[in-house]
């Protein structure tokens, strides 16, 4: 069994936990080394006896978890969306289409989605369904655009399955280069940003179920952000962050990326409040590390992914 044959498809759910089937010529995900590990409550049985050896350990509540990355990337026709919506629609963001122009992801508070997610490793198929999770944004300079998935899901026995042939979107991702960042007013020699959703994700746990889990549930979020750039002085014009922490100055976060359409991809975020900055060390430059939280205005609007 070879780690390089592994194919991940993904698909949302009509009715939660339910399986829609995915099919590999339109459901195909390119992922970077997924990672699947079966989390079990295993309940170790130890009465009082006439000897020290234990008794036969009990298999309790059990899913499944998934780890993998994927390009941030359009599906190369404006208004179309990529094949990375049911992940994005799992992890709780919105998935609004205008024809021919763009699709636009929201936080959302109430009517989430699930996704399945099957994962063939060369001869065994893993089917994960009701699965709900949270989301990573990595941008470094001079790399491709990296989205970071965790999932939870529903727990079944894999099986023994032929690895099928995907079929994968044409669509090539930009690197991170020629690119539009501005926090504040202020666009610095940036290196790296990272923004996350922080989901909060709640077991659900029902007797009534096989594996003892209903499913999974997005319960709360806090979604938060960081960049590396090159320290600057306090006078820098739009650029006082050791001001802006310190008098909690709200500052907004626009970054584009891409120039064709169907694979521009905008991110914004109007609410961006600065921690404490770090300072570091890049190659003998003096930097700036920044974390910042991203907060609500009027609700369902601390980040907003368009692709155009």
């Amino acid at each position: 069994m070879l780690t390089k044959k592994t194919v991940l498809l993904a698909k949302i759910e009509t009715i939660y936990g339910t399986d829609p089937t995915p099919a590999e010529a339109a459901n195909a995900v390119m992922a970077y080394e997924p990672e699947i590990t079966v989390n079990a409550d295993m309940k170790e049985r130890n009465p009082g006896n006439s000897d020290l050896s234990r008794f036969p350990e009990l298999r309790g509540k059990t899913f499944c978890e998934l780890k993998f990355s994927t390009e941030l990337k359009g599906s190369g026709t404006p208004g179309t969306a990529s094949r990375q919506d049911p992940l994005f629609q799992a992890c709780g963001l919105s998935g609004t289409v205008i024809s021919s122009t763009s699709i636009t992801r929201l936080p959302l508070s109430s009517s989430m989605k699930s996704c399945t997610i099957w994962i063939y490793i060369d001869g065994l198929l893993y089917k994960v369904n009701g699965c709900i999770g949270d989301l990573e944004i990595d941008l470094t300079a001079g790399e491709m655009g990296k989205l970071n998935w965790t999932f939870k899901g529903l727990y079944s026995l894999p099986t023994d399955v032929p690895i099928v042939s995907p079929t994968f979107d044409s669509t090539v991702p930009n690197i991170v280069k020629g690119a539009v960042m501005t926090f504040g007013s202020y666009s610095a020699i940036i290196d790296k940003l990272t923004l996350k959703l922080n989901n909060d994700i709640a077991e659900r746990p029902d007797f009534n179920q096989t594996e003892g889990i209903k499913g999974f549930q997005i319960t709360g979020r806090n979604p938060e952000g960081s960049m590396n750039i090159e320290a600057v002085l306090r006078a820098t014009s739009n650029a006082d962050f050791l001001d802006y922490f310190h008098s909690r100055t709200v500052k907004a976060l626009s970054f584009v990326l891409g120039a064709t359409g169907g694979n521009i991809i905008t991110i914004t975020a109007n609410y961006g409040y600065c921690r404490s900055p770090k300072i570091g060390d890049k190659g003998g430059i003096r930097t700036f590390e920044i974390p910042f939280q991203l907060a609500r205005s009027t609700g369902n609007d601390e980040l907003q992914i368009v692709e155009t």
